[in-house]
């Protein structure tokens, strides 16, 4: 039977892993022997639904042997060093996303893991929600033509670990917007990118990409105005628009008419709202069966690095976003003071 660590974020791994761990270790399918980094509510809540896992201080003291599975969920500042000591160690890996802050740092884990013939993997439910496979056909031209054009906004305040300080947006919940756009639309190339980064972790960011030639896209990120997340594509033949965690809300328009279909993707909207734990659930077991299989999981972590890549292009070519509240010359002067840069 499948061993699992659990490695620092105990808060997080209980609210988005903890059901569908718990459902795989009464059925037999998993066994969760350790959590290390845990508060006391944390390992009352370890030693109540896995009455034989250990609560240790640091991974050091977990007695497990290779092929363990360890959900990393460390701060990510230490992410990488706790990933890179569990692939080490033979372990095979699911990390939080992202499992470190560069494309840079990925590839390097990502050699590791090859290294010692181990996977390393990433939490990315995203992928299993109905609406992203609704929205990749529509991209692919099979319903509305080709895509010639794109608008992503996402206004969550982000997914992983909760981290003080937070990281940007750039990261969270940037990562998971930019792995949702490049596995619609393929290699995009960001053309312009603007953050109101002071100096600290950037709230509200936008960019702007090229993809398939000349065709253009607008992404905007804003953990200060919460607003739900929208995805919309222009095609050649009308547009969709879908909210993520919400079937219900899919709408197909048609060019030249003022028609729009709207309809439920998938299950129910109640059953698709509640379904975060059947998602990890499935995601852990497609894991355990490319593990078992000696295969490559869907979200290895090798498949993050096209959304990373755009992260750090962003990042490289950032200016300063226009603020309401500073003059022209506060912001000239916090730009040339800030962390920004300007494209070549």
């Amino acid at each position: 039977m499948p061993e699992v660590a659990l490695l620092g974020g105990g808060t997080w791994l209980r609210a988005t892993f903890g059901p569908a761990l718990g459902s795989l270790h009464r059925r037999g399918e998993l066994r969760v022997i350790s959590g290390t980094e845990l508060t006391p509510d944390e390992a009352e809540w370890l030693a109540r639904e896995f009455p034989r896992a250990r609560a240790v201080p640091n991974p050091d003291l977990i007695d497990a042997g290779p092929d363990t599975l360890a959900l990393v969920a460390s701060p990510l500042r230490h992410r990488p060093t706790r990933i890179a000591t569990a692939l080490r160690r033979g372990w095979n890996v699911l990390s939080a996303c992202p499992p470190a802050e560069s494309a840079g740092e990925i590839a390097r884990l990502c050699a590791l893991a090859e290294q010692h013939e181990v996977t390393l993997a990433v939490d990315l439910p995203h992928r299993l929600e109905s609406g992203n496979h609704w929205l990749r056909v529509i991209a692919g031209g099979r319903a509305l033509g080709a895509c010639t054009a794109f608008r992503v906004i996402d206004g969550s305040r982000g997914t992983g670990p909760e981290e003080v300080p937070p990281p940007g947006v750039w990261i969270d919940p940037g990562v998971r917007a930019f792995d949702l756009i490049a596995g619609w639309l393929g290699p995009l190339h960001a053309i312009s990118a603007a953050d109101d980064s002071l100096g600290g972790a950037e709230a509200i960011a936008r960019a702007e990409f090229t993809f398939d030639g000349d065709r253009r896209g607008s992404l905007f990120l804003d953990r200060d105005w919460l607003k739900p997340t929208g995805h919309e594509l222009a095609c050649r033949r009308g547009n969709a628009r879908w909210e993520p965690g919400d079937p219900g809300s899919a709408k197909l328009g048609l060019r030249g008419t003022d028609i729009e279909l709207c309809g439920t993707l998938g299950p129910s909207v109640s059953a698709e709202r509640s379904s975060d734990a059947l998602r990890r659930e499935r995601q852990l077991r497609q894991l355990l069966g490319a593990l078992l299989r000696r295969g490559t999981a869907p979200n290895d972590a090798s498949t993050l690095l096209p959304a990373l890549e755009l992260a750090d292009q962003c990042r490289r070519i950032r200016t300063m976003l226009a603020l309401p509240w500073l003059s022209p010359n506060e912001t000239a002067v916090a730009s040339s003071h800030g962390t920004h840069r300007t494209a070549a």
